[in-house]
């Protein structure tokens, strides 16, 4: 080797090589955690804890399991107020808990909160064990 290729690799070594794909992405901000289910503007009118059982949903055909569990969860909801089914709104956690174990195997029983709104509109939201 001559001398300019001998500084030619010492220059290459000392440069700094370019920078890799995770390199690049490394410093990626963070997603804001979300706080658990915040009670939205709109005032609480009045509220029930009901625990509902769900075995008629899971006794149902196979893969109609947890669409089913989560008609219940709304009829139950709706008589509870006096409320049309179209007025109750599921949180993301009651969701969450009725789908977690597929559309197959859907919980046998929930607990849940019910509230009912200034707007008429009935909200369900999983309540705390």
């Amino acid at each position: 080797m001559s001398d300019s290729e001998k500084e030619r690799k010492d220059a290459e070594a000392a440069a700094p090589a370019p920078p890799t794909k995770k390199a690049a992405e490394a410093p990626k901000e963070q997603k804001e955690e979300k706080a658990p289910e915040v009670e939205d503007e709109e005032k609480v009118v009045e509220e029930k804890l009901i625990s509902v059982n769900l075995r008629h949903a899971y006794l149902s055909y196979g893969r109609k399991a947890t669409p089913k569990a989560v008609r219940i969860v709304k009829k139950v909801a709706s008589r509870a107020f006096k409320a049309a089914e179209g007025e109750v709104k599921l949180s993301s956690s009651v969701n969450e808990a009725l789908w977690r174990r597929g559309k197959t195997k859907t919980e046998r029983r929930i607990s849940l909160r019910v509230q009912k709104l200034e707007s008429g509109v009935v909200r369900v939201l999983k309540a705390e064990a």
